[in-house]
């Protein structure tokens, strides 16, 4: 079972209408919000699960952005979903904006680089959350070679959905990956027309598949988040 592109982005959309997402079961292509399509990338392949996905880049270059499309799009049909967030960067507005449900969002602030391991550990062992976020961009020495075996070991078996967003040096994550994605080039997006210049509508990030077993790396594409309620700038 997979989470495709599509569904994560059409999950955004459908936010605006009232629905909130899911992406605990395998989607297909589509397109959403008009900027490039990055089904392009990924195809029916998508997001695997029960295994370990790598989104890598800069701070402020997006990779928070593609995390909150894949929380969004596990909550449809009434999913949990979790956030390890040891550097306290998890910006709640942004969160809902972007269509996750924070009544069955868990948000877990550890203290140090054991706290980090051991909130992993729990959620994916537990298996309730059909996506796992672990924010290690400011901890790099959270995750060695034998926390990620584990790790995936036990993601394997729960067929959690594990998301590591790290600044791409973290060599024991990228062995462990077998999606890595790095996202650059985290734009706003205003709206058009006079007098309305000022009003933030949301942003687009470029993503670049860095490495994958099931499609070719080298592939890039553009993806676009709408984010009409928040109102500022994306914090990661």
């Amino acid at each position: 079972m997979s989470t495709s592109v599509a569904e994560l982005r059409s999950a955004l959309e459908r936010r605006w209408q009232g629905v909130v997402p899911h992406a605990a079961a395998p989607v297909r292509p589509g397109r959403a919000s008009g900027i490039v399509d990055l089904d392009a990338l990924l195809g029916s392949a998508g997001v695997p699960a029960g295994q370990l996905t790598e989104l890598f880049g800069s701070r402020s270059s997006g990779k928070t952005m593609i995390a909150f499309a894949l929380l969004a799009a596990s909550m449809r049909e009434g999913a949990l979903g979790a956030f390890v967030d040891p550097a306290r960067r998890f910006f709640a507005p942004a969160a809902a904006g972007a269509g996750v449900d924070l009544r069955r969002l868990i948000v877990a602030r550890p203290c140090d680089c054991a706290g980090v391991r051991r909130a992993a550990d729990a959620l994916v062992r537990g298996g309730a959350c059909p996506v796992v976020i672990v924010d290690c961009s400011e901890s790099p020495a959270a995750l060695q070679t034998h926390h990620c075996a584990r790790l995936v070991g036990q993601a394997e078996k729960t067929g959690t959905t594990l998301v590591v967003l790290s600044s791409g040096d973290l060599q024991a994550v990228a062995s462990f990956a077998s999606l890595r994605l790095r996202v650059h080039g985290l734009t706003p997006l205003w709206q058009s027309g006079s007098g309305a210049s000022d009003r933030l509508l949301g942003c687009a990030a470029s993503v670049d598949v860095a490495k994958s077993r099931a499609i070719a790396p080298g592939r890039s594409a553009r993806f676009a988040a709408m984010l009409p309620d928040v109102a500022g700038t994306w914090p990661h």
